[in-house]
């Protein structure tokens, strides 16, 4: 039978809340989460809440996916682990208390999974209700053009200078 927690992250950061939050889930198992973006007065950060299962409930479908170890070639993994950096380095530039508040990896692994994949495509992702997500879909697809386009001209380059 599910539950609900609810927490506040504030968007300054503060390590106590942080460690709430990750002992809470590291102690149960985590069904799904929804987040949302809270903008009033001294009140600015996300507020989360985690529907979970008591971990002597542990089902197979309710396990943590290593979304990495699901993607298929050399080449997604690379541009996951990419993406992954730039989301870390994004979400450190914008002083957020975890990378997990731009997209969580789920995300990631569905967008180096198609290479053309669109702006409304990345919006629509399954659990794109993180409002994160939406608001850094643009910067998060920006990038992943900018790294196709790279890794395009490497490949360019290597076929060019292959001897006849």
């Amino acid at each position: 039978m599910s539950q609900f927690q609810s927490f506040f992250i504030h968007a300054l950061g503060d390590a106590t809340q942080c460690e709430e939050l990750n002992a809470f889930l590291r102690s149960h198992v985590i069904v799904r989460t929804v987040e949302n973006c809270i903008f009033s007065g001294q009140n600015c950060g996300i507020q989360i809440l985690v529907e979970y299962k008591n971990a002597g409930e542990s089902s197979k479908a309710s396990r943590r996916i290593d979304w990495r170890s699901e993607l298929k070639t050399d080449e997604q993994k690379q541009m996951f682990d990419k993406l992954k950096a730039f989301r870390a380095s994004l979400a450190k530039e914008k002083k957020l208390v975890g990378a997990y508040m731009v997209c969580k990896d789920e995300h990631l692994a569905a967008i180096v999974q198609k290479p053309a994949i669109t702006l409304d495509e990345i919006k629509s992702l399954p659990h794109a209700n993180n409002i994160m997500l939406k608001e850094f879909a643009q910067v998060l697809f920006d990038e992943y053009q900018k790294l196709l386009k790279e890794s395009d001209e490497a490949e360019s380059d290597e076929t060019s200078n292959i001897p006849f």
